[in-house]
């Protein structure tokens, strides 16, 4: 059952870790740049909110632990034998994430579901130390990715899960007077033009130490292969996720979608309450990039006006 309520207390410098923001946005990146840190645990979606009503069914847990020991490169018998027959999504996932992080040498595990942002009060009421990193990307340039996968394309669509992703992680924030404790936002386009700055706000939100590997990327071919691997399916994220960090993606929703088609996007958007929100999000990543322009990223002349 998801979100019981049974706490699981940890340290606070061993606390989980959950990154969540709006498909597209950069949570995959965020992940695997925070995996390389010394004391993170950082690996593939695990799904776990999907889970939820199948965990309790012997032959929907089992395919699950057999697609995560794909993912994680672990034999499925050391998976299996590593977690009890729990009936509770989050004490399955518990016990995989403390195993893997144990593995590989790990203080504390992060794990990364875009709809993670939607759910954390269930997060923290069995997780009660645990931090929320809300990833958050200029949201033009997210309808341009999803356009390119041919997925969620239909204004109305897009919108829906835009409000239940961005929309509830922003609401939740909102509601405790935009601070909280277990709550960090983190915008796309300020990991990529200024890695180090971003990366050292997360790390200080996260009570970590600064090494200076986490802020460099240069790409993750290895999750592409094993997310084929165990689902047939060739993941556009991940495909993505192989190259070294860009800030090539900014502004593409431009030649991608367009300033009309993105017309009709808002229009759904301002419909659902968000316009005012959408608006500042706009402004933000003007503001990112006329920072960096003027520092000289160069490559950002052919993306902003």
């Amino acid at each position: 059952m998801l979100c019981s309520g049974n706490e699981r207390d940890a340290p606070e410098s061993n606390a989980p870790v959950f990154i969540g923001g709006m498909f597209k946005s950069g949570t995959s990146l965020l992940r695997a740049m925070l995996g390389r840190h010394s004391r993170l645990f950082a690996g593939l979606e695990t799904q776990w909110l999907a889970e939820a009503a199948r965990v309790s069914n012997p032959s929907e847990r089992r395919a699950w632990l057999e697609r995560l020991a794909i993912f994680f490169d672990v034999p499925y018998p050391r998976l299996q034998q590593a977690v009890d027959d729990a009936l509770q999504v989050e004490a399955t996932l518990d016990q995989v994430m403390n195993f893997l992080r144990r593995r590989d040498g790990k203080a504390r595990w992060v794990e990364k579901t875009p709809y993670n942002v939607a759910k954390i009060d269930c997060i923290l009421s069995y997780w009660s130390s645990a931090k929320v990193i809300h990833v958050v990307r200029d949201p033009r340039d997210v309808y341009a990715s999803l356009v390119e996968s041919e997925k969620w394309t239909k204004p109305a669509v897009f919108a829906g899960h835009w409000c239940k992703t961005v929309g509830a992680g922003r609401n939740w924030i909102g509601a405790r007077g935009g601070t909280h404790p277990a709550y960090h936002e983190l915008r796309y386009e300020k990991l990529v033009l200024f890695p180090e700055v971003a990366i050292r706000e997360v790390l200080t939100f996260l009570d970590e130490p600064w090494e200076p590997e986490v802020a460099r990327f240069y790409g993750r071919p290895q999750d592409f292969e094993r997310v084929k691997l165990a689902t047939g399916k060739a993941s556009p994220t991940l495909k993505r996720l192989a190259q070294p960090l860009t800030d090539s993606r900014i502004g593409a929703w431009r030649s991608i979608v367009g300033q009309e088609r993105w017309t009709l996007v808002r229009a759904e958007l301002a419909r659902a309450g968000y316009d005012a929100l959408v608006n500042t999000l706009i402004a933000e990543t003007d503001t990112i990039c006329a920072e960096a322009k003027e520092m000289g990223c160069a490559s950002l002349v052919e993306h902003r006006p």
